[in-house]
């Protein structure tokens, strides 16, 4: 029953990141992708807040000086550069085409983890490697027929890129603070000082040019609004939740292939909120890149001869 409940909370994960990835692609598009990030990273701020205060007591966790300093690179660099890159992405290629390039995350922290760790890289994740590589080349480069609000540029690309590694890199700075912190529940306490980071960097960053009084005046704007708070809702706050229940339930292999379904979930999502057009190239890409991160993942050799 354990095992269900884990496997049925990492497709929520799935589903609930790609819906607010489709969210905050019409809210960015509606304002702009700044805006929207400086708006998300403190809604979801507050919403950690009280959820940190509700389950733990206490608003924000006491920990030392080496974790808050290494959560704080991590939130930086993950959440105010990596998401908004990612953001950016989101209005340029489409959240489909931005969350596909996403699933690269596991590729860099393999190769780093070997590179710096000196972990074993088996010529089973190399081939899985080459395996996403090639399925998201597939997805990239196609040839796209008909109109599109969304067009794959160098720039877009680029930007997706850029939000991968940001995202890669400021998980395993957060993967180092959480194994010395002394919180009882890392993963929550770990979210909430990477997001008051992240927050605090952003909006220091918008000081001047009018910035702020653009990004408080888009409050006045109920479809913008809509858009946000449900997008923080499904995807910083709902989604951190499910995956927590999927890895305390069901192995982190099994819990982390399930919860990098979201480009899965894009395709109908896409062709029928963004009205993309979907070929057969584009699924069979996106399916290829999903099977090699599951290798990745869930070491297939391993679970058959132990």
């Amino acid at each position: 029953m354990s095992l269900l409940i884990g496997q049925i909370a990492a497709l929520a994960t799935s589903l609930l990141w790609a819906t607010s990835s489709s969210l905050f692609t019409l809210g960015g598009r509606r304002q702009n992708p700044y805006i929207t990030n400086r708006v998300r990273l403190l809604g979801a701020t507050l919403l950690l807040l009280v959820t940190h205060l509700l389950f733990l007591g206490i608003w924000i966790p006491t920990e030392s000086l080496y974790v808050w300093l290494l959560l704080g690179l991590s939130g930086i660099i993950g959440l105010a550069l990596g998401d908004g890159m990612l953001f950016l992405a989101y209005v340029r290629i489409g959240p489909r085409v931005s969350m596909l390039l996403m699933s690269m995350v596991p590729i860099v922290t393999t190769a780093v983890a070997w590179v710096f760790f000196a972990e074993r890289l088996s010529l089973e994740k190399m081939a899985a490697i080459l395996i996403v590589i090639g399925g998201i080349s597939m997805v990239v480069l196609e040839r796209r027929k008909g109109p599109s609000i969304f067009k794959v540029t160098l720039v877009g690309i680029l930007f997706g890129i850029g939000a991968m590694l940001g995202q890669a890199i400021g998980l395993l700075i957060a993967k180092e603070a959480m194994e010395n912190m002394l919180s009882a529940n890392a993963p929550l306490s770990a979210t909430l000082l990477r997001m008051i980071w992240g927050t605090a960097a952003i909006w220091l960053a918008s000081i001047g040019g009018g910035k702020i009084r653009r990004t408080v005046g888009s409050l006045k704007d109920v479809k913008f609004m809509r858009f946000i708070v449900l997008a923080m809702i499904f995807g910083p706050y709902l989604g951190i939740w499910a995956s927590y229940i999927a890895i305390d339930n069901a192995p982190v292999g099994i819990a982390s292939t399930l919860m990098a379904l979201p480009p899965l979930f894009m395709i109908p999502i896409s062709r029928i909120v963004f009205k993309e057009s979907i070929t057969i190239p584009s699924v069979v890409g996106t399916v290829i890149t999903l099977f090699g991160v599951a290798i990745i993942f869930l070491e297939p050799v391993k679970y058959l001869f132990g």
